[in-house]
């Protein structure tokens, strides 16, 4: 949508400090009540809460909500005039809306993202009227363009004003989220009225009267071809005026040539083709019997749904040949033709292949199970969901798919997305009525709810990737400060008190100066020199030159080295006298002394949180590997947002998702569906777990792709064992 800007009155005929004035009187008017509703549901659900299960936090959160309420509101309406007078200059201009995402703790976390929800998702609904009331105001103000901090009741003022509400305010961060939540609910209804409105005042005072949305006309569509699909199908937009890529043409053909084949050996000939004497069902009355099926789906489905050892494909075929008997369609000898099985067959081996391969809970198995029939009716009707990647049937199963797989329900907003699938599968069962625009409709809506989902799975994966960033820039300088400490020290045999503070001390202190400072600062070098100072020290006690008689040592240098790590005041001088003692015990031969000594016991280092333990354990680096090169090459040219499928020792399976590689050692971090770390390996490592067969590419890019892949690959090496 376009905005066309056809008239533009000159300023001197409207006042803005007056039409603001009129703007903020309506904003009031609509959205006070809103929040006054928001608060009031907010109310109504913790009471529920409450006397539902008891529980004193809820009675607690109800507490602060009614003490605080009053305060809210006003402190709203406080903040939505203040943005007003913003708008018109009589305030500093603050900006709203942008939040920065930065690593906070889960409350935090869920706080932001209903912030984020809040503003995406009204946005979204109302983007034509808030983009018209946009250019008007900027007309009005004077100004080239507004932004939806300037604009004082866009989404994302509005969320300023709510979290300006709520501040200093004793309200818990889950009623924060429900709050905003509710709030988000009301005002969806309540800013269509609101916009409407704003726009017809600042029309009726002159302000772009005739500002329009254009809708671009599109060219007129061609006549449609004619070809084997059943007339009435809906194509999607990828699918028009296009022909379907060679490699999907080649994969379809060799699918139904296998297919074909494997009947011939399963039926023990080829009973289709037997001749015209044997009755066949046509595709009209092959679409009846689904139809009686897809709302009530057989028991027998359903149990092979639940039994991964039991072929879809056969038992589909079976019980839509058992259920035309039933119905007197074609008598005892009717079968299906060789257009239906091909249907049939290939939607229960794509099925059979999905629920095996992937990681589904057993109820969710049961639910997508519940799509086979309608997918079978797409099929029957319309081939090109084998042949187009952007059939609409295909893109929803592929959505259903992403949303269910790896999915444990295991926190709110898991289940959430789960119940949601839920919902968009009842639809698809209730509603399907052969027009394949439902499926369309249907992926939009759930794209659209797992867009929200997928920010909380992106901070997530953030996360992990900066604390797995973290840990090998660790990593990384320890080696570096190793190395130059080696080199430093060379093969001496230093005494325990010495050979403790070079370790220990002096190697920590490098470290964190090589992380915060780089190798190339001065207090890195101060630091090698003082060490190789008190090295040279002690090769000359060695010799037995007397400690007078040798260049002192850096003692401020040496006491912000052990500073580094917690050691100082009257310790760092302990240990000073300590390891100038032990120089002076080697000077005289008494080296039992000077073994003796004993720096003094280092401050505790703090414990450093340890991830969650990974799915998979990384191979030993330090182990002969066994894996094939071109697999590791393959491992090696994997690319961020590339999902593979991880079994774990114990035989569970969980995909994952290339979410990182590491500039530094070009390890690759894998994360699940939830943006949670499962492994980190090199793709030497990677290749040695897919010999033992706990890695598996996946060959296609989407789970329908992929599905086809297998089911090509299953077909082939049955045909290649009956050979």
């Amino acid at each position: 949508m376009t905005i066309t800007l056809q008239e533009t009155p000159t300023l001197g005929a409207r006042d803005p400090s007056l039409l603001l004035a009129g703007l903020q009187q309506i904003s009031l008017e609509q959205l006070v009540p809103a929040l006054d509703a928001a608060l009031r549901r907010v109310d109504d659900y913790l009471f529920d809460r409450s006397t539902a299960g008891s529980e004193s936090a809820e009675l607690t959160a109800l507490r602060d909500l009614r003490r605080a309420r009053a305060q809210v509101a006003q402190r709203f309406e406080q903040a939505l005039i203040e943005g007003f007078r913003r708008a018109s200059g009589a305030a500093p201009t603050v900006k709203t809306g942008a939040v920065e995402l930065s690593l906070v703790d889960e409350s935090a976390l869920e706080q932001q993202l209903a912030d984020e929800q809040m503003i995406d998702g009204l946005t979204r609904l109302h983007a034509a009227a808030l983009k018209r009331l946009d250019a008007r105001l900027a007309s009005l103000l004077e100004r080239p363009a507004i932004t939806p901090a300037d604009n004082p009741i866009s989404p994302a003022s509005l969320a300023s004003a709510m979290r300006s509400a709520v501040s200093g305010t004793e309200l818990s961060a889950s009623v924060h989220i429900a709050l905003f939540k509710f709030f988000e609910r009301e005002l969806g209804n309540a800013l269509k009225g609101l916009y409407d409105r704003a726009n017809e005042r600042l029309a009726a005072a002159g302000i772009l009267p005739r500002l329009d949305p254009v809708v671009p006309i599109a060219p007129p569509a061609p006549a449609p071809q004619h070809s084997d699909v059943a007339a009435g199908a809906v194509a999607s937009d990828s699918m028009q005026d296009t022909s379907p890529a060679p490699a999907d043409q080649t994969l379809f053909s060799s699918l139904v040539g296998l297919l074909q084949s494997w009947r011939t050996r399963v039926t023990g000939g080829p009973m289709t083709q037997a001749g015209p004497e044997v009755p066949r069902l046509r595709d009209v009355e092959v679409m009846s019997v689904l139809s009686l099926m897809q709302n009530e789906p057989p028991r027998s489905l359903d149990q092979a749904i639940g039994d991964g050892r039991q072929s879809l494909a056969e038992q589909l075929r079976n019980e839509v040949l058992s259920n035309a008997r039933r119905l007197g369609l074609g008598g005892e000898r009717v079968h299906l033709s060789n257009h239906d099985e091909d249907a049939l067959d290939l939607v229960g081996m794509l099925f059979d292949v999905l629920l095996d391969d992937r990681d589904f809970e057993p109820e969710v198995r049961r639910k997508i199970g519940r799509l086979l029939v309608p997918y079978v009716k797409v099929a029957v009707k319309d081939r090109r969901m084998f042949l187009y990647k952007g059939h609409p049937a295909r893109r929803l199963l592929n959505a259903v798919a992403e949303a269910c797989e790896g999915n444990h329900g295991d926190g709110p907003q898991e289940r959430e997305l789960l119940d949601r699938v839920d919902t968009t599968i009842d639809r698809l069962v209730t509603e399907f009525n052969e027009d394949t625009a439902i499926f369309e409709t249907l992926e939009t809506e759930l794209r659209a709810f797992m867009d929200q989902h997928r920010k909380r799975v992106e901070l997530a994966e953030k996360r992990a990737a900066e604390s797995q960033r973290g840990r090998e820039r660790l990593e990384q300088a320890r080696v570096e400060a190793s190395v130059d400490l080696l080199n430093c020290r060379g093969d001496r045999r230093l005494p325990p008190a010495l050979d403790d503070f070079v370790t220990h001390y002096v190697g920590h202190h490098l470290t964190q100066v090589i992380l915060r400072e780089g190798k190339d600062s001065p207090r890195y070098g101060d630091a090698l020199r003082a060490v190789a100072g008190l090295l040279a020290a002690y090769d000359m006690a060695e010799l037995g030159v007397p400690l007078e008689r040798q260049p002192a040592l850096d003692r401020a240098v040496l006491q912000t080295i052990m500073a580094s790590s917690g050691c100082i005041g009257d310790s760092a001088d302990s240990a000073l006298v300590t390891m100038q003692r032990t120089l002076e015990q080697l000077v005289i031969g008494d080296e039992v002394s000077a073994s003796a000594a004993q720096l003094p016991e280092r401050p505790a280092q703090p414990v450093a949180v340890t991830p969650p333990e990974p799915l998979l354990s990384v191979v030993d680096a330090t182990a002969a590997l066994d894996y094939d090169p071109a697999m590791a090459e393959r491992m090696r040219a994997l690319e961020v947002g590339t999902w593979l499928q991880l079994t774990s020792e114990t035989g569970r399976t969980e995909p994952a998702k290339v979410s990182w590689i590491s500039p530094i050692s070009a390890r690759l971090l894998f994360v699940n569906r939830r943006g949670i770390r499962l492994l980190v390996a090199s793709a030497e490592e990677l290749a040695a777990l897919a010999k033992l067969g706990r890695v598996q590419l996946r060959e296609g890019d989407t789970v329908f792709d992929n599905a086809m892949h297998q089911v090509l690959g299953r077909l082939k090496k049955e045909a290649e064992a009956v050979a």
